[in-house]
C-alpha cells in the first residue's frame, strides 16, 4: 500500500513539472481549427435549445408542481 502511495505522489510530482516548467514550442492554432471551435460551439447550442424544447411540457409541469405543493403547505 505505501508503494502505491509513493508511485501517485512521483507521478504527481512529475506532472506538476511539466505544468510549471516552462518550453518553447512553435506552433500555431490555423483558421481552420478556429472555424472548427465556432462550429462546435454553434452545434452544442442548437443540441441545448433542442433538448429543452422537447421536454418543454415536463419542465413546465416540474415547476407548476413544486408551486402546487407550496400553495397547499401555506
Amino acid at each position: 500500500m505505501q508503494d502505491n502511495k509513493n508511485m501517485w505522489k512521483r507521478v504527481f510530482l512529475l506532472c506538476l513539472c511539466f505544468l510549471l516548467l516552462p518550453c518553447s514550442v512553435f506552433a500555431y492554432i490555423d483558421p481552420g481549427t478556429g472555424s472548427y471551435a465556432l462550429q462546435v460551439l454553434i452545434a452544442g447550442f442548437v443540441a441545448g435549445v433542442f433538448v429543452i424544447k422537447q421536454f418543454w411540457n415536463r419542465i413546465i409541469g416540474f415547476f407548476k408542481g413544486i408551486g402546487r405543493k407550496k400553495e397547499r403547505e401555506g
